[in-house]
C-alpha cells in the first residue's frame, strides 16, 4: 500500500537542481541517480511499476541520510525525504529488516529488558573500549575510516535514576512540566536530562518524570512501520494519563523532538489509524524542545544576563531535525550567547552525517565522509566547545573531531546552561 502519490509529485519536479550542492549524499558520492532529483524521479517510476525494487534499487534509496535539506530548497516544496521513507516502508516488507535490526528494535519495545541489556553492556564496554570523557574508542584498530567512537554506556538509566514528581526546592512558579527524555539521554548522556532538571528546579517548576517508550525514530527511519505503530499507541496510553496536569512536555533531543511532532502523523497517516491519530492531535500542543519552552516560556534568558559573560568560545550545530523539520535555532543561540563567547560555524546547518541505523550500520563509508568537512568547520570556528540539541550528532561529531585531530568537545546546550548558572551560584 502507498500513501503518497510518488508517481505524481515526481512530476512536479522541474529539475532546476537547486537542492543537489547541498544535498548530504550528494556532497559525498558525486553521482545524479543518488542526488534529490535522481531519487524523486526513481520514486515516480517506481511507483508506476515500470521498475523493480531490487537489490540495486534498495541501496539507493538506503543511501538517503534522510537531513530533508533538498525540501527546505526545493521550490516546488517537494518531501523527498517522506518519499524515501515510504520507500523504506516497501524495502522493510520486501526484504525483510537484519536480525540486529529487530533485536534492537525488540529492546526498544521492551523497556525492562533495555534496561538490563544497557546495564549489562556499561560493564562490559570496557574490556573493549576506552573510555575518555563521553567518548569510547575502540582498543582494536578494526575501522579502515579512521578513528570510531561510539557513545558511552550508563549502568543507571536516566528514567531508573528519576522517576514521578519533582519537586522544586526554590520558590514554586506555579508550573509544572514533564519530560520525554529520549533513548540516547536516557542510556548514554544522561548528563542532558540531570542538566535540564537542574535548571528547572532553579527555575521553580516541579518536573514529572512519566513512564515512557521510545519514540520509535530508529524503527520509523528503517522502514519497520509496525514497531513503529505499537510504540507511538503505548505511549500514548502513558501519556494521557498525566497529560493534564503538566503545562508541557519538554523533549532535549531533536530527532525524538520531530519523531513525535511530525512523524508520528505521518505513520499514523500510513496505517490508516484515525483513532491513534485523534488521540495525538489532542496532546500533540503539549510538546516543546526543552530551549524552546525555557527560552520563550520562563525567564531563564533574563537571569543568564544577570552576570558577566564566559570567555569560553562556544559554537552551535543545528540537527537537521531541529532547524529543517520543526524550524527552531534561534533559541538555543540566544540562551548560549547570554553567558558564552558564541561563534558561528561556516554551514552551521550542513548535516553532520549520521543518516540512522541503516547508514551507520551498513553505509558508515558515507557517514564517515559526510562528517569530515563539518569536523573541519567546527575547528575552523575557533571555538573550543562545540554544542548540539541532539545526542546522534554528539556522537557522530565526536567521531568525526577524534578524525581530524581536534581538541573540541561537545556539549549539549543543557549542560553548558546548566554549567553557567551553576558557576554563579544563583
Amino acid at each position: 500500500m502507498i500513501m503518497l502519490d510518488l508517481a505524481t509529485i515526481s512530476s512536479t519536479c522541474v529539475k532546476c537542481a537547486k537542492c543537489i550542492p547541498s544535498c548530504t549524499i550528494y556532497q559525498v558520492n558525486r553521482d545524479e541517480v543518488t542526488s534529490p532529483r535522481g531519487f524523486v524521479d526513481l520514486l515516480g517510476i517506481y511507483s508506476k511499476g515500470d521498475i523493480n525494487l531490487d537489490n540495486n534499487l534498495k541501496n539507493i534509496f538506503e543511501s538517503c541520510f534522510l537531513c530533508t535539506t533538498c525540501t527546505t530548497l526545493c521550490p516546488q516544496v517537494i518531501d523527498t525525504a517522506a518519499m524515501i521513507q515510504q520507500s523504506r516502508i516497501d524495502i522493510a516488507e520486501k526484504f525483510g529488516i537484519s536480525w540486529y535490526k529487530k533485536f534492537y528494535f525488540y529492546l526498544l519495545k521492551h523497556r525492562k529488558i533495555m534496561d538490563f541489556v544497557f546495564s549489562f553492556v556499561s560493564i562490559a564496554a570496557p574490556c573493549a573500549f576506552k573510555k575518555t570523557n563521553d567518548k569510547l574508542r575502540s582498543r582494536f584498530n578494526i575501522s579502515k575510516f579512521g578513528k570510531r567512537t561510539i557513545f558511552p554506556f550508563v549502568f543507571k538509566s536516566f528514567l531508573q535514576k528519576h522517576k514521578g514528581l519533582i519537586e522544586t526546592k526554590y520558590d514554586k512558579s506555579n508550573k509544572r512540566v514533564a519530560i520525554f527524555i529520549g533513548c540516547l539521554s536516557n542510556y548514554n548522556y544522561i548528563q542532558v536530562g540531570e542538566s535540564l532538571l537542574f535548571i528547572l528546579d532553579k527555575l521553580g517548576i516541579d518536573v514529572l518524570i512519566p513512564k515512557q517508550e521510545c519514540c520509535g525514530a530508529p524503527a520509523y527511519f528503517t522502514g519497520d512501520i509496525k514497531s513503529v505503530v505499537y510504540l507511538i499507541e503505548k505511549n500514548l496510553d502513558l501519556f494521557e494519563k498525566f497529560i493534564d496536569d503538566v503545562d508541557a512536555i519538554l523533549i532535549p533531543e531533536a530527532t525524538c523532538a520531530a519523531m513525535i511532532m511530525v512523524d508520528w502523523n505521518h505513520a499514523l497517516k500510513y496505517v490508516k489509524d484515525e483513532d491513534n491519530m485523534n488521540r495525538l492531535i489532542k496532546i500533540l500542543p503539549k510538546f516543546k524542545m526543552a530551549t524552546d519552552y525555557l527560552y520563550n516560556n520562563t525567564n531563564l534568558l533574563n537571569i543568564l544576563k544577570k552576570s558577566s559573560r564566559n570567555d569560553v568560545k562556544v559554537t552551535y550545530h543545528d540537527p537537521c531535525h531541529s532547524k529543517k523539520v520543526l524550524n527552531l535555532y534561534k533559541e538555543p543561540r540566544f540562551l548560549l550567547s547570554a553567558n558564552y563567547n558564541f561563534v558561528e560555524m561556516n554551514e552551521c546547518d550542513r548535516c553532520c552525517g549520521f543518516g540512522g541505523v541503516t547508514i551507520q550500520s551498513e553505509k558508515y563509508h558515507l557517514a564517515y565522509k559526510a562528517s569530515l568537512p563539518k569536523a573541519k568547520y567546527i575547528e575552523d570556528s575557533g571555538a573550543s566547545i562545540v554544542s548540539s540539541e541532539c545526542s546522534a550528532c554528539r556522537m557522530q561529531l565526536n567521531n568525526a573531531l577524534d578524525n581530524i585531530n581536534s581538541t573540541v568537545s561537545f556539549k549539549h546546550p543543557l549542560e553548558l546552561i546548566k554549567e553557567a548558572l551553576d558557576n554563579k551560584g544563583i
